[in-house]
This record gives structure tokens, sequence and C-alpha cells, in this order.
């Protein structure tokens, strides 16, 4: 079985698209049968990802560190929670035998985690693929800035071979299929 690592933010933003979206995709993602690991919240994109996901029968672990396990609201209905007691153990274990990740919009906290997979697979610390889900096109700041550091000469474009975009999440789970079937 496949396993997926899900970044998404503890807020749900500012349009309803990101909630229906993330939900859709959560179920998208366990109808197709993969191994789902995300941040352990009940809130924002995060808690409406795992409903989805949840609703379809699908297995999803939520990790969530102590201190943030009652601000976050931990989801009770996933089928493990994991309860760590730092963001750094939080982390490990979130990436531990992802063979990919998937990002949704979300804060500082999935910018953080996003950027710090895409340095490790880069550097070969982790074999896996990146997929973004750019919801109307939340992320193109991040596309204009890795565009920069390649113009730039800090990275080659090679290098990002790994990070693959999609706008909804039917196409995500196509990109998903192609590139990291759930079987």
């Amino acid at each position: 079985m496949t396993a997926l690592c899900i970044f998404a933010g503890a807020s749900s933003g500012n349009k309803q698209l990101y909630i229906d979206q993330a939900a859709e995709l959560g179920q998208r993602l366990a109808r197709r049968g993969y191994d789902l690991v995300y941040g352990g919240g009940r809130s924002g994109l995060m808690g409406a990802f795992a409903d989805g996901a949840i609703s379809a029968g699908g297995e999803v672990t939520g990790i969530i560190p102590k201190f943030l396990e009652d601000r976050e609201i931990s989801h009770k209905d996933v089928s493990q929670l994991i309860i760590t007691n730092s963001m750094h153990e939080r982390k490990a274990r979130m990436y531990q035998g992802a063979s990919g990740f998937v990002i949704l919009p979300g804060g500082l906290g999935t910018l953080d985690e996003t950027m710090e997979v895409m340095t490790w697979i880069q550097l070969g610390l982790l074999k896996a693929e990146i997929f973004i889900l750019n919801l109307d096109d939340y992320w193109q700041p991040l596309t204009g800035m890795l565009n920069h550091i390649v113009a730039r000469g800090f990275m080659h474009s090679a290098q990002l071979d790994f990070v693959h975009w999609a706008t909804e999440a039917r196409g995500l789970e196509k990109l998903l299929e192609r590139r990291c079937p759930a079987s």
C-alpha cells in the first residue's frame, strides 16, 4: 500500500472552494486505497481532508504534538492518532515511509513542511514526489519563487522534476495515479 503524507492548513481560508476541494481530495485518495498520514487536526483544511477520507472508508493516521492537541483539536475519528512530544518528532513520523507528499493551501506550517521535504528530496534524504494542489492560484507565489531561484542560478530546473502541480482534486488524483500509484 502506498503512503501519502498530506500538508494542509489548520485554518479554512476565505474561500469555500478550499474546504470543498480538500474534502473531495480526501474522498478520492481514500477510494484509491492510499494510506493517508496528516497533521492530526480536526479544523481547517486538515480536518476537511480527513473527514472526506474517513467518509470514503480510508485509512487515515493523524500525527499531532501534545502542545497542539488541544489548540488544533485533534481528530478523534481517524484510524490512528499518534501524539508526539515535539514538532520535530511529528514531522519525522509524518515523513516516514511516504512515497508522495500532497500539499494543499495552508499557512506557515504548511509552507515550512513543504520547503523541508523539497530540500530533503533534492538532497536525496527522501525518495518521494510532491503533488501541489494549486487551488485558485494559491501557490502561484511559490511557483514564482522557485522559477526565480532557477533563473538566478541557485538551482537547476531539473532539480524540481519531482514537483507536480494540479488545479483541482480530480487532476491531482490523476497525477498521483500516474506518478505514485496506490498499489
